[in-house]
């Protein structure tokens, strides 16, 4: 009687959420094979469904959540029992259309958080997650939210009640936010070179629609003959190719694109569009999700181009976007526009499912803007401080400002880690925080095997590729500590907060017998400077680059106890030996700036040999040419501080990375050989006068 009567609810819930607009939320808690027994009485079908699980039930079939970003779906069942990732969770909620249903099978919510940390590689420290925990506690009285349990269910009667039927949701398409949007595309297109576009929208907005509204206007008008597109995969921009074919019937549809006439609409992968033909319009879709380096290269490259990105996106946020990539569009492209998309096409304004997702996961957590304030004092937080939703709010939402990609998985390790968590404080709330892990502490068999290569526990990333890369199992044995990340509200940055914060995180793991403190990150111009001007070490630099940033992983660290030899400063002269044959063939990416930071940290000027300086006095005054000198004016720049050098990048743009004459010449605007070898000229001089200025005094 139950499954009729659980079934007919469901149906008929669907009906409300279609007239209304809303998507609703059915957890099915309980034993396995009762949750998929109450799922097969709703007799959902494969193509309708999107089932997150790691095998079929109840005669549906397992997608992967993430290659089915664009697509829609009725109804979407993730089986919490077998897929523990939450931000495959939210990826395919944002599939769910209006009238929709997201069905999690579950363990009864008083067993599911032990159930979910046993399976959790997030930490083990508390026997249950407090993350699903705090999820779990905003189930309760919910509009449009709903807990079946199987427990309930089998001592008393069915009850639940449905939603109130509400004005008909008629949705207007295109919407004013998309008609703005198209406009801005076409005036890219027709309008002046290099005014790039940005449109950012939360998830279900109609962005990735837009651009095929654009497409389409711009073929049909003969504005626009080659439209490249670009994606994660083929699959995000489904919705653009839908609407290209809709608007325009004549049109072909192939595998890879779109024809129309003598108009082609071609999907790309974003490495390949600098190597490809001239085209007349590119559009980068969820540009949040693409490393920083790529999408600076096709700004370089691409004169008429349109980024198209997700702000609190349900599979994460893409606000670390708008800080970074801003910052360059702002330097090579000032004239660049933005447009936001903000009212949802695929569900209501008012949507529950949005509503609690936004709630729970903290989607949409933001830095409240604080003003100066010279009272700031540090704590280190405790696990209570996580229940108070306003801390916990603050600490995520910086973290969020602050990176470039920040997941709800991050929030699951925020809470669940052993982590420890210091936070900068003033009158306005959390302006900082510096998020500390533990690591090391292995056996000595464990350790052996880290050097060895053989083991790879989870975790302890600096410490086993420090054992690993020396030979030397102390590193992995010792007891150190990780900063994993560290974020200052964006308003207060560059008054040492965060060197404070740093300082903290060091008399934390001084106290807590740590032998050094290290971090990895996405290696920069201004983050080297940063670790450096905190006496950090460069011990190792990574040979593939961050997939969300494009830039190469630095490890730095600093020793802690002085009875402990921890060998940096050989380190750090072999990363800086190394590094003048590296970025020929291994790190050939990295940027000429952050190389100059990383140079400088092991300069000593007065090194410079008297035969080095004398070919380089040569050579600047025309006696020697460059074929002659190249040795030693390499050795220069390997030896000496370029930060206060002008143009020194374009120095190690010829010498280190070998960059041909006539590439030097484009980057900087300089015309030919003669052009570039003046500017060499002139960059050696300034090394010849400071170098005589350091042996005066």
């Amino acid at each position: 009687m139950i499954h009729a009567e659980l079934c007919g609810f469901v149906q008929q819930l669907g009906l409300v959420g279609k007239h209304n607009g809303h998507r609703y939320l059915l957890f099915f808690g309980g034993e396995p094979s009762w949750g998929q027994t109450q799922l097969g009485s709703l007799g959902l079908g494969n193509e309708e469904c999107l089932l997150l699980a790691d095998k079929a039930i109840a005669g549906l079939s397992p997608k992967p959540a993430k290659q089915y970003l664009g697509r829609e779906f009725s109804t979407v069942i993730i089986d919490a029992y077998s897929v523990q990732s939450v931000d495959e969770w939210l990826a395919a909620a944002g599939t769910v259309l209006a009238g929709g249903l997201l069905i999690v099978l579950c363990p009864e919510f008083d067993q599911w958080p032990r159930y979910f940390q046993s399976k959790s590689d997030a930490g083990q420290d508390d026997a249950e997650s407090f993350f699903l925990k705090r999820i779990l506690s905003k189930v309760a009285d919910r509009s449009g939210v709903y807990g079946f349990s199987q427990r309930s269910l089998a001592s008393r009667a069915f009850r639940s009640q449905l939603p109130a039927v509400l004005q008909p949701w008629q949705p207007s398409l295109p919407t004013p936010d998309q008609r703005a949007a198209v406009d801005a595309i076409i005036r890219v297109a027709s309008g002046r070179a290099k005014r790039p576009l940005v449109i950012r929208s939360d998830r279900g907005r109609g962005k990735t629609s837009s651009l095929g509204i654009a497409v389409a206007d711009l073929f049909q008008n003969g504005l626009c003959r080659r439209v490249a597109i670009t994606a994660p995969n083929i699959g995000a921009v489904e919705a653009a190719f839908r609407q290209v074919e809709l608007l325009l019937p004549d049109g072909e549809l192939s595998e890879a694109g779109f024809h129309f006439r003598d108009c082609e609409l071609m999907f790309l992968p974003a490495t390949e569009l600098g190597a490809t033909a001239h085209w007349d319009l590119v559009l980068v879709d969820e540009a949040a999700t693409l490393p920083v380096g790529i999408l600076h290269e096709l700004l370089q490259t691409q004169p008429r181009i349109v980024f198209s990105t997700t702000v609190h996106g349900y599979e994460g946020s893409g606000r670390g976007f708008d800080t970074r990539f801003k910052d360059i569009l702002d330097r090579e492209r000032p004239q660049w526009r933005r447009v936001e998309l903000r009212e949802p096409v695929r569900w209501a304004g008012d949507d529950p499912l949005e509503r609690w997702l936004y709630e729970a996961f903290l989607l949409g957590a933001e830095v409240s803007k604080p003003r100066e304030s010279s009272s700031v004092h540090l704590r280190v937080l405790k696990r209570d401080d996580f229940m108070q939703e306003a801390i916990l709010s603050q600490v995520f939402g910086l973290l969020v400002q602050a990176h470039y990609q920040t997941s709800p998985r991050d929030l699951q390790y925020l809470i669940d880690s052993s982590c420890v968590v210091i936070v900068a404080e003033s009158d306005d709330g959390v302006i900082g925080v510096c998020q500390l892990l533990p690591e090391g502490g292995l056996s000595d068999d464990l350790s052996a095997a880290v050097v060895s290569g053989q083991r790879r526990p989870k975790g302890h990333l600096v410490a086993q590729r420090l054992a690993h890369i020396n030979a030397e199992a102390a590193y992995a044995r010792c007891v150190s500590f990780r900063v994993n990340r560290i974020a200052v509200a964006a308003e207060l940055r560059r008054q040492g907060i965060a060197s404070r914060l740093l300082a903290a995180a060091e008399e934390h793991s001084r106290r807590m017998g740590g032998a050094y403190l290290s971090s990895s990150f996405a290696a920069s111009a201004e983050v080297v400077q940063f670790w450096r001007r905190n006496d950090f070490l460069p011990l190792w630099l990574g040979s593939r680059r961050d997939t969300s940033s494009g830039a190469y992983s630095l490890i730095v660290a600093k020793a802690l106890q002085s009875n402990v030899d921890m060998n940096f400063n050989q380190m750090q002269q072999r990363l800086l030996d190394d590094l003048p044959l590296t970025v020929r063939h291994v790190h050939s990416k990295i940027s000429a700036d952050t190389l100059v930071q990383i140079l400088a940290s092991g300069s000593r000027h007065n090194e410079m040999s008297a035969a080095d300086l004398r070919q380089m006095q040569r050579y600047c005054k025309a006696e020697l040419i460059f074929e002659q000198v190249a040795a030693s004016l390499m050795r220069i720049c390997c030896g000496v501080d370029l930060r206060a050098i002008s143009g020194a990048e374009l120095a190690l743009s010829v010498l280190l990375f070998s960059e041909s004459w006539a590439s030097v010449g484009a980057k900087y605007q300089l015309s030919g050989r003669a052009a570039v070898e003046q500017s060499l000229r002139s960059i050696f001089n300034e090394i010849d006068a400071i170098y005589k200025s350091t042996e005066a005094q």
